[in-house]
Order: C-alpha cells, then sequence, then structure tokens
C-alpha cells in the first residue's frame, strides 16, 4: 500500500522506544528522534523505520485492520481494509503500528490483532474496560497523537479566530486525517468545552467530549431532539449550518446546562451522516462554577 503524498526518509531507533509503554510516551519519543516532523505525517514510512515489513490491503467486511508479529515482535505486518478511505487508512496504520510498539499489547493468541471499525472509536469513556478495550483505547490515543501531534495542532487551533467546523475540515486536509479522527481531535485539545456529536438519518450514534462540556446522556440509534439544527438543517453533503444557538435541553438534561443556550452547528454528510459541533460559552461556565460555589458556602447568622 502506498498512500502517502510525499516520500521522505524517516529514520527511528526501536531501542530508544523500547521502555516507553504509553501512546504519549511513545509519541514522546519519537519526536524527540524526528523534532522536524512533516505534515502530513508520513506514517507509512515511520511504520517502516521500526520493522513493520509490509503494509497489505485487505478484502474484508469484518475487520478495519489488523497487525500480524511474532511473540517478540521482532517484525510485523499490517492489514488495512481495502474499501477504506485514503485518510480512515492512514489512521489504521497508525492504531496498528501502536499495538506493534507497546510491549504490553500482547493478541491472545499471541501474534495477531484483528480490529473492527467499533475498536477503531473506542475512547476512555468506554462503559467496558476489560484488557482488550484498554488495548484498542490506547491504540486510538496513539493513532491520534502520530498523525494529529498536540504541538502543531494547538498551534493551528490557537490562530483561528473561529473555531468551527469549517475549521475542522481546514485540518482534515492539513494532517490528511478522517473527518471523524479530526473533530475527536478537536474536542479533545480545544479550550473551550467542546462536544462532537455522530448520527445518522436523525439518530444519535455516539459522542466525544472534553472535560469541560458536560456528559450527553443519549443512547444509541435515540432520536435527535426535534429542534436540534441535526435535525432541523435541510442542506445536501458537504452543506454547514451557520452556528447558532439551541435550548440545551435537547442534548443535556443535567442542571444548570439544560436550561440554558449552547451553540451548534451541522455538517451534512454522505448517506445521512451527520457531524454536529455543541459548543458552550466559556464565561458562562465560570459564572454556573462561581454560583455553585455560592450556594455551598456556608452562611451562619450573627447572634
Amino acid at each position: 500500500m502506498h498512500d502517502e503524498r510525499k516520500r521522505c526518509r524517516i529514520l527511528i531507533s526501536r531501542m530508544d522506544l523500547a521502555d516507553l509503554g504509553s501512546p504519549e510516551a511513545l509519541i514522546e519519543g519519537i519526536l524527540k528522534q524526528v523534532p522536524d516532523f512533516p505534515i502530513p505525517v508520513p506514517v507509512e514510512e515511520i511504520a517502516r523505520s521500526v520493522d513493520i515489513t509490509d503494509i497489505t490491503l485487505i478484502n474484508t467486511d469484518s475487520f478495519e485492520g489488523g497487525l500480524v508479529t511474532d511473540r517478540n515482535k521482532s517484525e510485523g505486518v499490517i492489514l488495512v481494509n481495502r474499501r477504506s478511505s485514503r485518510r480512515r487508512k492512514r489512521f489504521t496504520v497508525s492504531h496498528e503500528l501502536g499495538h506493534f510498539l507497546m510491549p504490553l499489547h500482547l493478541p491472545d493468541n499471541g501474534t495477531e490483532f484483528m480490529c473492527t471499525a467499533s475498536d477503531m472509536r473506542r475512547s476512555a469513556s468506554s462503559k467496558t474496560l476489560d484488557r482488550a478495550t484498554r488495548m484498542e483505547i490506547e491504540a486510538n490515543l496513539f493513532a491520534a497523537n502520530l498523525l494529529m501531534p498536540t504541538a502543531p495542532f494547538r498551534r493551528d487551533l490557537s490562530q483561528s479566530a473561529a473555531p468551527d467546523i469549517t475549521l475542522i475540515l481546514q485540518l482534515c486536509r492539513r494532517y490528511d486525517t478522517s473527518k471523524e479522527a479530526t473533530a475527536r481531535r478537536f474536542c479533545e485539545l480545544i479550550d473551550t468545552p467542546t462536544a462532537v456529536v455522530f448520527s445518522r438519518n436523525g439518530r444519535f450514534l455516539y459522542a466525544a467530549r472534553n472535560r469541560e462540556f458536560p456528559f450527553i446522556s443519549m443512547r444509541r440509534d435515540q432520536p435527535l431532539g426535534p429542534k436540534t439544527l441535526s435535525a432541523c438543517f435541510k442542506g445536501t453533503e458537504g452543506d454547514v449550518s451557520v452556528m447558532d444557538t439551541v435550548d440545551g435541553c435537547w442534548w443535556i438534561d443535567t442542571e444548570p446546562y439544560c436550561n440554558r443556550q449552547i451553540f451548534e452547528q451541522t455538517l451534512v454528510q454522505a448517506d445521512g451522516y451527520r457531524l454536529t459541533l455543541l459548543q458552550l460559552d466559556d464565561e458562562e461556565v465560570e459564572e454556573d462554577e462561581e454560583d455553585l460555589l455560592e450556594a455551598y458556602t456556608p452562611r451562619f447568622r450573627k447572634r
């Protein structure tokens, strides 16, 4: 497989990465060896520099990607779903590379990971955190950090006057990453309370949010609120709505957020899919926190 837009010579010593077990530590170790990381990141070149001998396209309806290696991980082959888009393939290669480089990532059969599309959406918010799920979460974290390194991505966010869906689409092009992966990274690294919601045919699929944004208590396949932009906006594939306010109760059912306005914007995608951006105003969040502190401050009556 060859999806890289430009070839570049990457030299990385696996020996220097050997004791770095976490996704963040591994990325830091790679960046130390390649301080002038090109953007988009040449993920295939990186994989080949650390003993991935081949990246093979496969025909499958069951898996998004896989890793075939030996018990000592002396070398490996990455498998990628042939039907996926180029940008999704790049994430798959990065995900499987994470499995390969993290020493504690050992498949049950000892030699093979086979990862589904659902595995590649796993996040720390997943309800089930068994060993297999934790490995998939770590591989996703590695992939996001590799393809969209924190320092340049934050810099791109800070230079934008309008952190909205249009910016997400610009970042997709700059980092050569999918809308889904870019939106999740956007949500993770932006300073304002933010969430992204993925839906299809007016029904909720899943959401990603940063710590500052309240929990979205919707179930998979639940119909979206009829007054949300995601449900109301009429457009064709590629159309982006304006950023508008909507009653918080359509997304959030906890005080005080359900009783206030939140910003919403939505992108129309193919086959009924939509990507929705939700944001809270920082100043209002600070005021809410102050109000809560005030409410819980004990008052003593003077005698």
